[in-house]
């Protein structure tokens, strides 16, 4: 039954006042937990205008994050709450304290001044990412290597931590460490409970978010020590967040700010300040609007996302604010409590705004100490493992790597130096040459190779088929549903942009193959972000009803070692791992040959008339040929011949499967289901085994003898022309199926020559 139009609107309505007690309670929630980053960022970002400037500065943070999350919000699609993150306040602050250089004219005047540059800069930084977006570079963007952001993460990390320190030990924002103020050994202590219990909530996932319960307890502890008496060394708090009377400073600043425009220099400075803001800001938006989405199952247009942020940050910069890009965390914990709610970050961005103009208090009773601690802790969560883990892992690897092979241990080694030079440049000549010689990195070494598609070849069931050799009416079986097997060959480097592109492909896979193998030999490197989007992906198709196999990444292999951890934190789906790929299409054509009901004796031992050798012969000849045959039993693993053993004997399996190997190893040339013929070529042309022969589970055999079927060939010579028949008719099918493995194994062998 449809409802007429109004009770349609009648029902919306009531559904969401229903859903507001909820939407409001999360969004009150996260902008308590939130709110006091912005502010401390607004402190770090303006602290070269000094402290009497701080109430301001965090007053202009929250209210650039509020109008910035709202128009981004409402702009795009949706879902990612933006904030004044650590990387966008390093960056602005280090503009403040080079355009103070540039400003002349009263402190009070400068400052506004200043404050009017930095809003000019981020105007055009926002432009710049409109433009990205306009121009749909947002694809360009994604595909930074992994080395690059890590290095940028973890400049960002450690600039973090140096700025955040004096605040930890008891100074203002913007002191230097070499400050002549005394540490104050209970405002250390403050900032050791802040950070201690922040890591502690999130080490227990614990309900209340880690920085909201590690300010809180801080807070109460700092409120405990006033109370008995020792306030003069706990420090200060950062004081209660205002807003400004005269919007920009009136006037007077509207002089000075056009007369700094004139100069070249401060030109210079918003310019680099602007692309290298635009920069950040898109790689902040890309990579979470690909984290949300995954987790939502959603896709949006990520040009689109960059055309919004780039609006936010005209809107932000409109009010005063600080340049903002979407946080992982704050737009995590809104869209994880209010999945189908697409603009909860409106609500949030109120939130916020409430916050500010009704409970500024709440943010002022904070000690400076205990956010100067949870700043520190969370510069320490953005330095990443690589720094300390990749030399041990070279090191490790020194002696058997090189030799083995040398191109993956000099790319290891060569991503490590990129890492470690990109941090170095963030933390000594800061934030924005890193991200300028990180782009140069992008430019020189990476991004033209890595921007070629991940996909190598994608093959299905009708061109590719494992080494499981079958009776012919199974093989036509699979031959005429083979569609249904999709092999995909990787080569390259799995990260952010290559994953994402991986995942459009396997998308439009999916309406027609049931199962899909990644051949991942050919994958140099994982990272964080393609790890998740690959379990993504297997959670993905196991929602579908379908399988995603990944190959070729045996145990304790570390990037297979990456994903698992990835799929342990989830704990939803267990991700499929093959050791080969011949392995991954064995159990794929088993799994289809389930599905479509065909008949394989599976356990039940065959009669001499169901096997290869025996096509097209009469119940007569049927008895000659049997008389000349002798049964054989082979328990599992046992060798039924060596390379350079006589050719003696051919084999014809009953029950259980028999495997050709290469001499040597454990890779396996060919298996031989039930019905099938091994060792023909000897028997035919009389010479030695060129491989080894293995029962790879319990085997019931027929022999034929050179003897045997060279009596056969004098005494029923017809008989023996149709065995022979049978022979040649069985090693052109093993010809055709072996001509497109060997098509694949060039394809692999050619991969990567061209780097």
């Amino acid at each position: 039954m449809t409802l007429p139009t109004q009770s349609r609107q009648a029902f919306a309505a009531g559904a969401l006042w229903r859903e507001m007690p909820g939407t409001a309670g999360a969004a009150l929630s996260s902008a308590l937990t939130h709110a006091p980053e912005n502010a401390a960022y607004g402190l770090m970002a303006m602290a070269p205008l000094g402290a009497a400037f701080g109430p301001v500065a965090m007053g202009l943070a929250l209210l650039g994050a509020a109008v910035g999350s709202a128009t981004g919000s409402l702009v795009g699609s949706g879902r990612l709450a933006g904030d004044a993150g650590a990387a966008l306040a390093l960056l602005t602050a280090g503009l403040v304290a080079a355009l103070l250089a540039h400003v002349p004219g009263p402190p009070a005047d400068v400052a506004w001044a200043v404050l009017l540059l930095v809003a000019t800069g981020i105007m055009a930084g926002g432009v710049l990412t409109t433009l990205y977006g306009l121009f749909r570079i947002g694809a360009v963007v994604k595909f930074t290597p992994y080395p690059v952001r890590v290095g940028l993460s973890t400049g960002v990390g450690l600039l973090l931590i140096v700025g955040a320190a004096p605040a930890a030990l008891g100074q203002e924002f913007g002191s230097s460490l070499t400050s002549t103020e005394s540490v104050r050994l209970g405002a250390v202590l403050i900032a050791l409970c802040a950070l201690g219990v922040t890591w502690f909530a999130d080490r227990a996932h614990t309900r209340v978010p880690p920085v909201l319960l590690g300010l809180t307890t801080a807070t109460l502890l700092q409120m405990a020590g006033v109370q008995a008496g020792w306030g003069t060394s706990l420090g200060q708090t950062v004081g209660v967040p205002e807003l400004p009377t005269a919007w920009f400073g009136g006037a007077a600043t509207a002089s000075t700010w056009l007369t700094a425009l004139g100069e070249p220099a401060v030109l210079a400075l918003l310019a680099s300040y602007a692309l290298t803001a635009s920069i950040v800001v898109s790689l902040d938006t890309l990579l979470a609007a690909s984290i949300i989405d995954g987790r939502l199952r959603i896709s949006r247009n990520a040009n689109r996302e960059l055309v919004a942020q780039g609006m936010a940050n005209l809107a932000s910069a409109a009010v005063g604010g600080l340049p903002a890009s979407p946080a992982v965390p704050a737009s995590l914990g809104l869209v994880m409590r209010r999945p189908a709610q697409r603009h909860i970050v409106v609500a949030y961005a109120a939130a916020l705004l409430a916050v500010l103009l009704l409970a500024p208090a709440v943010l002022g009773a904070l000690p400076t100490s205990a956010v100067g601690g949870v700043l520190a802790y969370l510069g320490a969560e953005m330095i990443s493992r690589t720094l300390w883990q990749t030399p041990a892992d070279l090191w490790r690897l020194r002696g058997q790597q090189p030799t083995r092979d040398p191109r993956r241990w000099r790319q290891l080694a060569a991503n490590w130096a990129v890492t470690v030079a990109v941090a170095l440049s963030a933390l000594v000549l800061g934030l924005g040459h890193a991200v300028l010689i990180g782009a140069s990195f992008s430019v020189l070494l990476f991004v033209r190779s890595n921007m070629r598609d991940v996909v190598r070849h994608v093959w299905n069931g009708t061109t590719r088929h494992s080494l499981k050799t079958r009776p012919m009416n199974v093989t036509e079986a699979l031959r005429r549903e083979g569609q249904r097997i999709a092999l995909v060959e990787l080569e390259g480097a799995l990260f952010f942009g290559t994953a994402d592109a991986l995942r459009a492909r396997l998308h439009a896979l999916a309406p027609r193959a049931e199962t899909a193998i990644l051949d991942l030999h050919q994958v140099r490197e994982l990272d964080v972000t393609a790890a998740r989007i690959l379990y993504e992906m297997a959670e993905d198709w196991e929602g579908m009803g379908k399988s995603l196999v990944l190959a070729e990444w045996p145990e304790h292999d570390p990037r297979r070692s990456l994903l698992e951890s990835v799929a342990s934190a989830e704990r939803s789906v267990t991700l499929n791992f093959e050791d080969t790929t011949d392995l991954a299409l064995e159990r794929a054509e088993e799994q289809l040959l389930e599905r479509l009901e065909i008949e394989r004796h599976t356990g039940a031992v065959l009669q001499l008339a169901d096997t290869m050798i025996a096509r097209g012969l009469s119940a007569q000849e049927l008895n000659l040929l049997a008389a000349e045959l002798t049964m054989h039993e082979f328990p599992c693993g046992h060798v039924l011949f060596r390379a350079g053993d006589p050719g003696d004997c051919l084999f014809i399996s009953l029950r259980g499967e028999i495997g050709l190997r290469v001499p040597g190893t454990t890779r396996r040339l060919a298996s031989f289901a039930p019905g099938v013929m091994i060792g023909e070529m000897a028997v035919l042309a009389g010479t030695a085994r060129s491989a080894e022969a293995v029962a790879e589970s319990d085997v019931t055999a027929l022999g034929l003898s050179v003897e045997s079927f060279r009596h056969l060939m004098r005494s029923h010579p017809e008989l023996a022309a149709k065995v022979s028949g049978n022979m040649a008719l069985h090693l052109a099918d093993r010809v055709r199926i072996l001509t497109g493995d060997l098509a694949g194994w060039v394809s692999r062998s050619g991969a990567g020559r061209s780097d």
